[in-house]
C-alpha cells in the first residue's frame, strides 16, 4: 500500500483583531473570578481614559436578581450582594478580555 502526498497550498492564519468594548454596549461577563459574575449581562459605563483595559458594568435587573440569589456570591468577600431594594448594581473594573457583546441575547 502506497500513500501519496498532495501539496496543500499555504493559507496564512489571519491575525486576530482585538475587540474593543465601547461604553454603552450590552455585554456578557465571562472567565472571571469570582465565578458568580460569569454569565451576567449589563451595560458598559463611560470611562474618559483613551487606553481603557477595564470598564465598569451596570448589571441589568435580571442579572442583579440572579446575583442576589446566588449562594456563591454570599460566600465571597469580593462580591457585593445587592440588597432587596436594589434593582441594578455596578460591577467595577471588569477587564475587556472578560466581556463579549451581547446585543442579541435575550
Amino acid at each position: 500500500m502506497t500513500a501519496t502526498v498532495v501539496d496543500i497550498p499555504y493559507t496564512p492564519v489571519p491575525t486576530p483583531t482585538p475587540v474593543t468594548i465601547e461604553p454603552g454596549r450590552r455585554v456578557r461577563l465571562v472567565n472571571l473570578t469570582p465565578v458568580s459574575w460569569n454569565g451576567l449581562t449589563g451595560i458598559t459605563q463611560t470611562n474618559p481614559s483613551p487606553r481603557v483595559t477595564r470598564l465598569d458594568v451596570l448589571l441589568d435587573e435580571s442579572s442583579t436578581e440572579f446575583l442576589r440569589r446566588d449562594v456563591r456570591a454570599r460566600t465571597n468577600r469580593r462580591v457585593t450582594v445587592p440588597g432587596p431594594d436594589v434593582t441594578r448594581i455596578v460591577v467595577p473594573r471588569i477587564p475587556n478580555d472578560c466581556m463579549f457583546y451581547a446585543e442579541n441575547d435575550s
